[in-house]
């Protein structure tokens, strides 16, 4: 259907009469006969840990209750499933995890109230601000039966301000093929406040941010699906990528959270030399050279980046680009015309890695040709690891991304385990088990950790190395790289980094 500004007006129109509503399957009823509600947490807070919602009848006598439940935990710009409750007068808490037990006794509370859980509405849960002194608000939201509608080709969709330095601003959409020339306003949306309902036609859309009642694009979103009969929340908050835009839209449905970045958000990146001597790399040093061709932009170049090192950050227009990578000593190409691929508001980071490989020149899948048990000869293939940054600055926990860049024919996986203090590592809790080159992430409390690199070689696990770990509330997210150490014991070793360097 071709979208005019007539069909935008009808379908702003349809707004009078409908009150609130958000998140409801098209299968949900509002009948009078219904016993059942809903309830659903979104947490908007950017330095909160995951947040656990507990819905109690009744506080003072847990024994005899028949509901009491606490839901999983959600972090910060996810929101839950809509959960549903028989109807009737709860009180809610919203908490975090301050010890290793998720118990709702051993849960630390920052919000508490009492709720009316209705057939006709949904109580929707938002955190927001500074998780030391939170926001915390509670909307009903009128549940919509979308098999009443005379056209099945519309959807829901309703706004919500978040940002606290925006008091108020207007919200404009367009088609994606569109510009804000031919957008339509939405809507002004102030501060803590969800506006009514209105119905729109399904198709890709661009949001537009401006302040009330001028014209200067603040923000343009990344376009957005919508192409099915459901209803969504549009929460306008603070950008907390690495961005200049001052906003981000999160895009609220039923099955669950996209974050609309402002699509000229720019991009970080850096790189990181994991790539160790080796007799087969007889010209190696030690110290590599990298160029980035960034396009309109100019090229990057870092030279003498040493073993173990990062490089300085850079900032560009978000996009695919290529890079090479050589030998500082002789100039040898160990990587040319590579892919970089850097997301909008996305913070990256590519790790450059040694992988010896045996040698098959006739490429007939031998190795050894000669048949004496041994592989004829071997080379270095210089490899890279791309990894997205964490964007989390929660207080109470910290995000962890484990890297395994070791290259050994004893074992093809590591175990890292965080061991606490009243733990060992068989019973150790928080653990993580990566393949060679490859990544993987834990969140932790803050704490005092023993962490161990552990693998299986011949049928025996083996502590390759050890290091201690405190997280605190001034803690950052963390690298932790487990990659070849000539001058280790084992031949490997571990190495705590912090993400974002000061």
């Amino acid at each position: 259907m071709k979208w005019t500004k007539a069909s935008w007006t009808d379908a702003l129109r349809l707004v009078a009469g409908i009150g609130l509503s958000v998140f409801i399957l098209s299968s949900c009823s509002s009948g009078s006969d219904s016993k059942t509600g809903y309830i659903k947490f979104y947490n908007a807070s950017p330095n909160a840990p995951e947040i656990f919602l507990t819905v109690d009848e009744n506080l003072d006598d847990d024994d005899d209750d028949e509901i009491e439940v606490t839901y999983g935990a959600i972090e910060y710009t996810e929101v839950s499933g809509n959960n549903s409750l028989d109807t009737g007068n709860y009180y809610i808490e919203l908490a975090w995890q301050d010890e290793e037990s998720s118990d709702r006794s051993d849960l630390e509370i920052i919000y508490e109230d009492s709720v009316k859980i209705t057939s006709e509405d949904i109580k929707f849960i938002s955190l927001s601000g500074d998780i030391t002194e939170p926001d915390v608000l509670i909307f009903d939201i009128e549940v919509i039966d979308d098999d009443d509608d005379d056209d099945d080709d519309l959807f829901n969709i309703r706004l919500l301000n978040l940002h606290d330095d925006y008091q108020s601003v207007d919200l404009y959409a367009s088609l994606d093929n569109e510009t804000f020339n031919e957008a339509e306003f939405l809507g002004n949306v102030n501060y803590h406040e969800l506006t009514d309902n209105m119905k729109l036609d399904q198709d890709q859309y661009i949001f537009y941010i401006t302040l009330p009642g001028e014209t200067d694009v603040l923000y343009t979103s990344v376009d957005q699906d919508y192409s099915v009969v459901s209803q969504y929340v549009i929460v306008i908050r603070d950008n907390t990528g690495v961005g200049s835009a001052d906003f981000t839209i999160d895009s609220i449905g039923t099955n669950g959270i996209t974050e609309l970045a402002d699509v000229d958000s720019e991009a970080e990146f850096g790189f990181y030399n994991a790539i160790s001597t080796d007799d087969y790399l007889p010209e190696y040093q030690g110290q590599i050279d990298i160029e980035v061709t960034l396009d309109d932009d100019g090229d990057v170049v870092i030279d003498d980046l040493e073993k173990g090192e990062f490089s300085a950050s850079t900032i560009t227009a978000n996009g695919d680009y290529s890079f090479d990578v050589k030998n500082s000593a002789d100039g040898e190409i160990y990587i040319s015309d590579a892919l970089l691929s850097l997301q909008e508001n996305a913070d990256s980071t590519i790790f450059l890695y040694g992988r010896k490989d045996a040698i098959d020149d006739d490429e007939d899948g031998v190795t050894d040709e000669n048949e004496d048990g041994i592989v004829d000869d071997y080379e270095i293939v210089i490899k890279s690891l791309a990894l997205t940054k964490n964007s989390s600055s929660s207080i109470y926990s910290h995000g962890i991304q484990v890297v395994n860049l070791a290259d050994s024919d004893d074992f093809s996986r590591v175990t890292f385990y965080f061991v606490l203090n009243d733990e060992v590592i068989d019973t150790a809790d928080n653990l993580l088990s990566v393949l060679q080159e490859n990544s993987g992430s834990l969140t932790l409390l803050n704490n005092t950790y023993d962490i161990f690199a552990v693998a299986t070689i011949d049928g025996t696990e083996t502590v390759l190395d050890s290091m201690n770990l405190v997280l605190d509330e001034n803690s950052q997210e963390l690298y932790l790289i487990f990659e070849q150490d000539i001058d280790a014991s084992s031949g490997f070793s571990m190495k705590l980094i912090n993400q974002v360097v000061n």
